[in-house]
């Protein structure tokens, strides 16, 4: 019986998200996109033939292969904002759901930190 109620669960944020991924995009608290120099230059001419871009926009996180886009977001501590994500990846079908981290650079740059929900650092952007 235990088993029955977590699948319902589980059915039902499944359900929230893809309503909420329908009606609109969630969206960062950051004035602008943030990039490395590849995925600054991505947002200028939309080429992402680079392996290392990385991009950060209010409404998604991208890479050369990954594109995740916010569904909601949180504030959290430390000049964070936490963030439900949907990603695409290059060469595959389905899509994943998960969670991100973009930190205010704590070194006072215009710069922020993005984490994926292991913990592990996608990389730093600046403005763009």
């Amino acid at each position: 019986m235990r088993r029955n109620g977590f699948s319902r669960l589980a059915a039902f944020v499944a359900s929230v998200v893809v309503v909420c991924t329908s009606v609109a995009a969630a969206e960062l608290d950051i004035p602008g996109n943030y990039g490395n120099e590849a995925g600054c230059r991505h947002a200028k001419t939309n080429d992402y033939s680079e392996e290392d871009m990385l991009l950060l926009t209010p409404r998604d996180v991208g890479t050369h292969v990954t594109l995740c886009s916010f569904v909601q977001i949180f504030p959290a501590e430390a000049d964070s904002q936490v963030a439900i994500v949907t990603c695409g990846h290059e060469g595959e079908g389905e899509t994943t759901l998960g969670l991100m981290r973009v930190q205010k650079s704590p070194d006072g740059v215009d710069a922020y930190l993005i984490f994926d929900q292991d913990g592990g650092m996608w990389g730093k952007v600046g403005r763009c």
